[in-house]
């Protein structure tokens, strides 16, 4: 919101005659919880109405309805997920309850069912649907379907129709699925009745209210499907075999739904492609091609039933154990994690050739990982088999599928990613040496497109110690695949599939301001060179931001561009009316409106009003040059009523780059531990500078960076250098753990889940995806190319934890002692490490907890402790009793007791 409006509202509201800044006050932590957080906006196809939610730091939220040419409005307390109708007449939202209702009806074991209000925007009539789990608007406008929560063991719910233009409502009741097509006039679902009498798949023309019964049976169906474009779709349907375990499956295919519809259906038993041996599994959906001749599907083993004289046989205790052995790959703890996920619901596809009737298998047990081609006709498949196991970047050799026929065709070998396929499958698209690169599939020839380009593609940026450096970035298809739009370090480049020279649609290069494609449709895989393609900009060095456009012409035209966070941009689907957000450290993020131009913006919210009446800071982009020489940047973020000549305590939070957070504004929370509002609003300045690494050196490189920024705040005179804090997570608490062995810069350091001891860690699991950590050191953020026998110095030279004796710094560490990113044993190793020493060492183990804290009593008592352990070492205040002596188990167990008893 503009400064002036801000004001002009705040005074109307509080009715005052005063000037404002005589009103300020100190922010208070009682304080936050008014503080507002923008959500979810809409605006309605035909650009009058908008829809945006606000939720609260604590308290209820509330829904915002306004009327752009009217200023007709309207306001829900306890309201989210707002959808518009496709005519721009009637708006949907949930319904809830607020957190204290839902923890008292928690605590009543009452099952909490929210509700669904329809409401007419031109005439303010409203209707509110009782328990009511999800509903939707058809894409034609006509109807709203509202999903009814399902009885407590039932796995069916119950489905609403409500009529718009005349409100009637008809019910559908036992729905297991359901969906509707593109076009929403067709609704297909399948019925799944108690005892089965009764289950059917049937569609229901919402258009003329008539049904159509596809397939009824006493058994089960599933794995509804619409092809894309909504004139088929497919089903399971179950059957079981007296000699195997799990249900096989019948395969539907219903086409033509708007002529002669033709229900086609597949039995695996009748199929001399399909082992004996397998069965069609119902946790894959079956999918078309775009011309709907081949659906594909899933096929599994089928687990046999134990014969007669298994059963008779003496079930043997089976020892509890898992069997680590080095050739396993993955490793065992992947293969726990993995498979619940994938490999417990694994398949093969097939295709089926519908009018032929031909089954063509797709992939194996070496060929795996299929992805069907734009079009459908042709499948991508790969192996790993000759390179495992791997250690740095996955190699596969990768092969084009013909569903028709089953032949396969090698396409690369030992190479690593193949991004995709072109919307029509013409091509598969992958960056190899450095450049793009198109397969074209008719003819299989493979075409360098930017090699001879004088330009980076390559993304130069990327410090991490890969084999295959990474593109900047791609930015889509066109319509009909003619080309695609890719990304250098600032511009974007058209490169048409046919081979004609390349063009670079934006100069951004001279301006120093990165351009990248902003999609405001997502209803097709392609963008449409027939109509305007916008364009996000950003600021590199002056971290400005905004959009502009590029005309069917190839014309370049900037919309907006200031020195703020412009993001968020949408457009009313049939008008040229668009939205979006403007924001900054001192400025509260805010809905904007504009026409076609952007030439006369208005502001739509108005969010947090009451900071006016509060101190508050602002931000400053710092420059300073590392210890390479290399010229860096840094957000600075100043203390609430700052006052020039005094001099004040400071906390530097690091990560990696974090100056693009300038104008990122940050509402208080008493539950977020390194809240930079938090402490620019207790008198703290906050440093965010970047860090720019060297392989091999992850740590020493943080402290080249970090210590010159520091240095060049100084210079300011500003800071009190007696007073300055340092604080990170995960990366950052890395960094930060090591930064205090190498500088007595800092007064006082929190770290949150750090690594260590870089030799312990890279022999640990990432227990999260139980993945082993060396790919994590050699490939990517911890930056130690080799392993740590070939390294050992660096390793060392690089750990927190062989460093320590020269740790002058007090330092506070958290971890959760359920944490699958960084194992909590890191922090014990600092623990003996540093009591063993007599070095200041707290350590917070937060119980139940994972890489960051979600349990909202933890939050907050961390972020009350990281609070008090600065305050006491950087403003001199009178330590905590937990900050001298600690807590001990019994005084836990006392606290614990004594809470029960309440």
């Amino acid at each position: 919101m503009k400064l002036s409006t801000r004001l002009s509202l705040i005074t109307l509201l509080l009715g005052l005659s005063l000037t404002l800044s005589a009103q300020k006050t100190d922010l208070q932590i009682k304080d936050y919880a008014q503080w507002q957080n923008l959500g979810t906006y809409t605006v309605t196809d035909d650009g009058n109405w908008v829809a945006w939610h606000i939720s609260l730091v604590e308290g209820d939220d509330t829904l915002y309805i306004k009327n752009l040419e009217t200023e007709k409005d309207y306001k829900y307390p306890l309201s989210s997920q707002p959808a518009f109708s496709s005519d721009s007449k009637w708006i949907s939202m949930q319904i809830h309850y607020s957190e204290k209702e839902q923890e008292k009806m928690r605590e009543g074991k009452k099952e909490i069912k929210n509700k669904v209000r329809l409401l007419n925007l031109e005439t303010g009539k409203e209707r509110v649907f009782n328990d009511v789990q999800s509903s939707e608007f058809t894409d034609d406008g006509k109807h709203l379907l509202m999903r009814t929560y399902a009885e407590k063991g039932v796995k069916t719910n119950d489905i609403t129709l409500c009529r718009l233009e005349n409100g009637i409502l008809k019910n559908l009741g036992n729905i297991k699925e359901y969906s509707v097509n593109k076009a929403g006039d067709r609704l297909a679902y399948i019925v799944d009745v108690k005892g089965s009498l009764g289950n059917a798949v049937e569609l229901f023309n919402l258009d003329t209210y008539t049904l159509r019964t596809i397939d009824s049976d006493t058994t089960s169906y599933s794995g509804l499907r619409w092809e894309k474009e909504g004139k088929a779709f497919s089903f399971l349907k179950e059957f079981p075999d007296t000699a195997y375990k799990e249900m096989n499956h019948r395969v539907f295919a219903v086409r033509d739904i708007y002529g002669t519809l033709t229900i086609n259906s597949f039995n695996p038993l009748g199929s001399a492609n399909i082992p004996g041996d397998m069965r069609v599994r119902e946790t894959y959906t079956p999918t078309f091609s775009d011309d709907m001749s081949i659906l594909y599907f899933g096929v599994y083993e089928w687990t046999r039933k134990e014969s007669k004289e298994d059963k008779k046989k003496d079930k043997e205790k089976l020892p509890g154990v898992d069997i680590w052995h080095w050739k396993d790959d993955p490793i065992q703890p992947n293969q726990q994690v993995t498979y619940p996920r994938s490999e417990a619901n694994f398949t093969y596809m097939f295709a089926w050739n519908i009018n032929s009737g031909k089954i063509v298998r797709i992939s194996d047990d070496e060929l795996q990982d299929p992805r069907i081609s734009g079009n459908g006709m042709k499948v991508l498949v790969r192996s790993d088999k000759a390179y495992r196991p791997q250690f740095r970047t996955p190699l596969y050799d990768h092969y084009l599928v013909d569903p028709t026929t089953g032949e396969k065709k090698e396409i690369l070998k030992g190479f690593s990613t193949i991004y995709g396929s072109s919307p029509e499958g013409k091509f598969l698209y992958y960056f190899k040496d450095k450049a793009w690169w198109l397969y074209n599939v008719e003819n299989n020839k493979h075409t360098n497109m930017t090699g001879s380009l004088d330009t980076d593609f390559w993304n130069t940026r990327d410090d991490l110690p890969k084999d295959i450096k990474p593109p900047f970035g791609f930015g889509g298809w066109l319509k009909d695949d003619v080309a695609m739009l890719v990304y250098d370090e600032y511009d974007v480049w058209k490169v048409p599939a046919n081979g004609t020279p390349p063009e670079k649609l934006t100069e951004g290069k001279a301006s120093e301001i990165i351009h990248r494609v902003t999609r405001l449709d997502y209803e097709e895989d392609y963008l449409d060179a027939a109509e305007d393609l916008y364009i996000s900009l950003t600021g590199d060095k002056s971290k400005w931001s905004g959009y502009g456009k590029i005309s069917p012409k190839g014309k370049y035209k900037e919309l907006i561009y200031k020195d703020m966070a412009i993001g968020g941009l949408r457009k009313a689907k049939n008008a040229d009316r668009f939205l979006y957000t403007e924001q900054s450290y001192s400025d509260s993020p805010d809905i904007f409106v504009s026409g076609a131009g952007f030439g006369k913006a208005s502001q739509v919210s108005a969010t947090n009003l009451q900071q006016e009446k509060y101190h508050w800071g602002r931000s400053e982009l710092i420059e300073y040059t590392n210890r390479d020489g290399k010229k860096m940047q840094g957000a600075l973020y100043y203390p609430a009523n700052y006052q020039e000549g005094k001099k004040y305590p400071m906390i530097v939070y690091i990560y990696e780059i974090r100056s693009t957070g300038l104008h990122r504004y940050v509402s208080p929370s008493d539950e977020s531990a390194y809240n930079t509002t938090n402490y620019t609003t207790s008198g703290y300045f906050i440093f965010q500078p970047d860090i720019v690494y060297k392989t091999n050196h992850p740590g020493e490189s943080a402290v080249d960076c970090v210590v010159p920024a520091v240095e060049e705040v100084l210079k300011t005179g500003m800071i009190d250098k007696d007073k300055i804090g340092l604080m990170g997570h995960s990366w950052g608490a890395y960094q930060t753990s090591f930064i205090i062995t190498q500088t007595d810069l800092f007064s006082a350091a929190v770290a949150g889940a750090p690594l260590i001891n870089m030799i312990s860690m890279y022999n640990e699991i990432y227990w999260n995806s139980g993945s082993p950590n060396q790919n994590i050191f050699e490939t990517s953020q911890g930056r130690l190319r080799e392993p740590w026998w070939d390294l050992m110095k660096e390793y060392m030279d690089n750990s927190p934890m062989f460093n320590a004796d020269k740790i002058t710094t007090p330092l506070l560490v958290a971890f959760g002692n359920k944490d699958g990113a960084v194992d909590w044993h890191q922090g014990i190793e600092m623990f003996t490490t540093m009591r063993r020493m007599e070095k200041p060492y707290i350590m917070l183990v937060y119980e139940g907890e994972n890489h960051g804290l979600r349990q909202k009593e933890n939050m907050k008592d961390y972020c009350q402790k990281t609070r008090e352990f600065f305050e006491h070492h950087l403003l001199g205040n009178e330590a905590a009793e937990w900050i001298v002596k600690g807590k001990t188990y019994m005084q836990k167990k006392k606290e614990e007791e004594l809470n029960e008893k309440k």
